[in-house]
Parts: structure tokens; C-alpha cells; sequence
């Protein structure tokens, strides 16, 4: 890919391996940090796209880059560090790409004539790629950066390196993994797997908490859940899950891992977009796995076609779950557009033109007395329905609760003291997906929408809400939101956000030549690790 095709497009897609960080800068704040807000928000992304004279060509596969905001007295420092991951690191020794990704495959120029034919019989499966850049998260006292492959590298927080190296396969018997495990109460993460055998392709998985001396992070592994494919040679692309006190919930979409294409990628040389296969008019099955049995209960939820990257929430209410989710009407498109290439047509008006959205799903646990034609969700304040489809007992389709004309919600965070039980708000992005700049906040009880706009030439990221200490109600806090400039006139920035009234407290920038990638997800940490 040429440098005339990077000059076109975003700054944060531009990022250089001279942009590398070994020591944090001081940012220049104005307005005001509450005293109270103390540690340290970890983003990780994509960033690292061109080495040499190769270049990854979609948004998903750029070579992490993790970024570090420290907040201490009103005052607030930034690192941004390349990742250290085995794929990184063998491509910065050949001064080319060398791996698997979503949108490309690039083979190792340096790999023996014997590997080479060997690899024709042996594929590379996704346990042997190793860019975590979807995820940073605190698990009891240590930082885990992770993806949708099962491996998982642990970070230093002082110098942002890695640490050590977890494959999920090695524990238990799944092939791809998550970037959004849930941690409970008391510590235990609850992670997600498929299986390329489709009889146990859907798996919830318990991990207790290790000490930090631990060797073996994830040695306590075990499959607590499990439920099948409706198709034998696909799975559901899955990017995250809901869970509630006693269920698990999975969004099976029509849009699918085919897995003989996955199997056999190394001998075909295709990219693992080419691995996706689409099932235009199929139904969008919710499946609810219950946690006691570790099976998915009888009844099948069929909600309309559609995508979704992104759980926002689910609890149980009255024998009914309700499920939250950021969804789209076609997440096909969704993928095919963040080819860089696309992207570079029509930059600076990047704005892409599908359409995401809240969905509220309710989900009825009992159907005895259950009749055709009758709505069976009971709840009020909601216009979510579900009624038997024709003929059939079991099988119910859905139609969701939407908020009409309001912005993009992307990228959604919870305050997640509220995770899995009812909860009132939640905080979204209209990061590049659609033609607005702003982040919103969305009461679900009145049912009313607060926007911040975000300046021209500056694209919001993901909003992570933060508690005050001591907090009572759920929205006493703050949110931290990274502005990060599309082109060098701009100043890349993170805001910081009254949650309750959504307006701007404080603001913290980095100089004007400073370059900031466009993280996809982290976390906020008040832990000296």
C-alpha cells in the first residue's frame, strides 16, 4: 500500500513506529479534575499499520498500541507504547508484516524452504496469533491485553511490555476467543470461547482469580456452559456476551465463521474476512444458556436479522431478560467499509454510512399458557415484543425497543457496579460510524438522550465511566473520552465528563505533534500495579 494512500488518510491511522513512547509527557489541562480521580486509563487498538514497505489494508489489523493516561492531583501525563507481541516483534526484525489478519495474510519471507512446505499441511491456527489489540483490562492485580484470538499477553503497567503469554487453548478446548470477558464479584472471569466442532461450538468459561505470583493466569479454566451451532460447518461471529445472575446470553448472528475456510487458511492463503460468510434474511438467534445446567434452555428467541458487535447490558426482571445491545442492520457492510482504501475515498467525510443503534430485546423465561397473536412480554414501559411464531410452541420472535432519531450508540459503557442486574444508563460513541461527532448518554427510564459534541477534525473514542468514591446513585461520577485528532491542525486530547450532567469538567492535551492512534477499548485502574 503506497505512502500516497496514508497521506489520505486519518492521522490516527498513520501512527509510526518513531511514535513509540519509552517515557510519558506531561498533558496540559484545562478546567478542572476532580481530586478524587487518581490512576491510570489504559487504551488499547490497532495503530501500528505499515512497516517497511508493507502495510495491513484493514482497521481491525494494525499491530497494537496501548496508551496510558495517568491522573494524579488535578494533573495528567500520557505514554503511548507499541506492544511487544511475538507478531509485532518478528515483523520489526524483518522490517516487513509477517502474520494472519482480518484482512490480509502475510507470509514469512525468512521461513524455511522445509516450513514452508510443512505449513501446506499444518495450517496456522489462531492460537499461533498473537496481536492482542482489542482490549486492556485489570484482573485482580495484574493487566491483561486481549483479542478475539485465545491468546492473551500480560502487561507491565510501569513500562506497558509484556510480561508473559496465555493461550487459552492450553486449558481448556476452544480455538477462538474474546476481548470482553466479564469479571464477577468475587473476583472469577467469566470468558467466552467457540469451538470448531459445532455440537459444542459456544462456551462460557470460569476462571478463579490467581494471585499474582501466578505463573499460569488461567490455569483454573473450566468450561462451565455450553451450547451448539445451528449450522455444522459455521459459528456465529462473536465479539462479546451478556451474562445475568443466573444466565448466559449469546447473540448467534447470520453472519458466520465458515469453518473449513478457517481450517484450511494456511493452504489457501486467505485472510480471515474471506473466512466470513453471510446468511442474508436469517434470523439473529438469541441463545440463553442457563448457568445451573451449563445448557441452553428450550426456548429459541429470533430476533430480526441484523449484527452486533456489542453487549451493553442484561439482567432479569419479573421472569423476563432483558438484553441491551448496539446493533446493526447489517454488519456485513459494517466490516467491508473499514478497508483502508475505503476509508481513504472519501476522508476527511469518512463518516461511514451504516446505521447503529440501541436495541432493547426482552426475552419471556415462562410460556405456560402462552398464546398466538398475544404479545408474551409482560413488562411494562417497554415496546419490545415477543409472540409465538405460527405453529410452534417454543419459538418466539422478537421485535426490540428502539429510541427513534437518536445517535449512534457504539462503543457502550455501564457503570459495571450495575453489570448483569437492572441499570438506568448507559454511555455510547459515535466514534467513526456514522455522519455525527459526539458522545451521548442514555437514560432508559425516561428514555431521553444527553449529547456532547465533539469539535470538527477530532474523532471521539470509547467513553469509560469512572465512580466517585462513595457513590450512591449511578451516574455520580465521571466519563474519560479520548479525542484523538484526524490531522496534524488538530490537538489530540482526553475529556473529562460530568456524568450526571454530561458536560465538559476538565480537558487534558498532548502537544499539536503528537500522534494518537484510535483505541478500540480499555479500562480505568486506581492499582500501583
Amino acid at each position: 500500500m503506497s505512502e500516497e494512500l496514508f497521506s489520505k488518510l486519518p492521522q490516527w491511522l498513520s501512527y509510526e513506529q518513531s511514535d513509540h513512547m519509552e517515557k510519558p509527557i506531561d498533558a496540559v489541562v484545562k478546567g478542572e479534575i476532580p481530586k478524587w480521580v487518581n490512576g491510570s486509563l489504559y487504551r488499547n487498538g490497532s495503530g501500528i499499520y505499515k512497516i517497511g514497505s508493507t502495510s495491513w489494508n484493514h482497521v481491525f489489523d494494525g499491530f497494537s498500541v496501548l496508551q496510558r493516561w495517568t491522573f494524579q492531583d488535578g494533573k495528567v501525563n500520557y505514554q503511548s507504547s507499541i506492544l511487544d507481541s511475538d507478531d509485532y516483534n518478528k515483523s520489526a526484525q524483518r522490517n516487513r508484516i509477517v502474520g494472519m489478519g482480518f484482512g490480509g495474510t502475510f507470509p514469512d519471507p525468512c521461513q524455511s524452504i522445509f516450513g514452508k512446505l510443512l505449513s501446506k499441511f499444518i495450517p496456522q491456527t489462531p492460537d499461533s496469533v498473537n496481536n492482542p489489540a482489542v482490549n486492556i483490562m485489570e484482573w485482580g492485580d495484574r493487566l491483561f491485553a486481549l483479542t478475539e484470538t485465545p491468546v492473551i499477553n500480560e502487561i507491565k503497567a510501569d513500562s506497558l511490555k509484556v510480561k508473559g503469554k496465555s493461550v487459552m487453548p492450553e486449558y481448556v478446548a476452544v480455538h477462538l476467543g474474546t476481548g470482553h470477558p466479564h469479571i464477577l464479584k468475587d473476583g472469577t472471569m467469566i470468558y467466552f470461547g467457540t469451538n470448531v466442532l459445532y455440537t459444542k461450538a459456544y462456551n462460557f468459561i470460569s476462571i478463579p482469580p490467581q494471585p499474582p505470583s501466578s505463573e499460569s493466569p488461567f490455569s483454573g479454566a473450566k468450561i462451565v456452559a455450553t451450547a451448539p451451532s445451528r449450522w455444522k460447518a459455521n459459528i456465529s461471529y462473536t465479539h462479546s456476551f451478556g451474562i445475568t445472575e443466573n444466565y448466559f446470553i449469546h447473540m448467534e448472528q447470520p453472519l458466520t465463521m465458515n469453518i473449513p475456510k478457517i481450517i484450511s487458511m494456511a493452504v489457501t492463503g486467505k485472510s480471515i474476512s474471506e473466512c466470513i460468510l453471510s446468511h442474508p434474511g436469517e434470523s439473529l438467534d438469541i441463545l440463553v444458556v442457563d448457568k445451573s445446567t451449563g445448557k441452553r434452555t428450550p426456548i429459541t428467541y429470533k430476533a430480526p436479522t441484523g449484527f452486533v458487535f456489542h453487549f451493553i447490558n442484561c439482567y432479569e426482571e419479573s421472569n423476563h431478560i432483558v438484553c441491551d445491545v448496539s446493533f446493526f442492520p447489517d454488519g456485513t457492510e459494517f466490516i467491508r467499509t473499514k478497508y483502508l482504501e475505503d476509508i481513504a475515498k472519501s476522508y476527511p467525510h469518512f463518516k461511514c454510512s451504516e446505521k447503529v443503534h440501541f436495541a432493547r430485546f426482552v426475552l419471556p423465561l415462562d410460556l405456560s399458557g402462552a398464546e398466538h397473536g398475544k404479545n408474551l412480554v409482560t413488562l411494562p414501559e417497554t415496546s419490545a415484543t415477543a409472540f409465538l411464531e405460527k405453529g410452534s410452541k417454543r419459538v418466539l420472535s422478537l421485535t426490540p425497543e428502539t429510541f427513534e432519531g437518536t445517535p449512534p450508540a457504539e462503543l457502550p459503557r455501564i457503570n459495571y457496579d450495575y453489570n448483569g442486574v437492572k441499570y438506568r444508563y448507559f454511555y455510547a460513541s459515535s466514534a467513526f460510524i456514522q455522519d455525527s461527532n459526539q458522545l451521548s448518554k442514555f437514560d432508559l427510564k425516561e428514555k431521553r438522550v444527553l449529547t456532547y459534541n465533539v469539535e470538527e477534525n477530532l474523532t471521539p473514542g470509547e467513553p469509560v465511566f469512572l465512580a466517585r468514591p462513595g457513590a450512591t446513585k449511578e451516574d455520580d461520577g465521571v466519563i474519560l473520552c479520548t479525542l484523538v485528532a484526524n490531522s496534524s491542525s488538530a490537538q489530540s486530547s482526553l475529556v473529562v465528563l460530568d456524568a450526571e450532567t454530561f458536560k465538559e469538567l476538565a480537558r487534558a492535551s498532548v502537544p499539536q505533534n503528537v500522534r494518537l492512534t484510535l483505541t478500540f477499548h480499555g479500562n480505568f485502574s486506581n492499582k500501583k500495579f
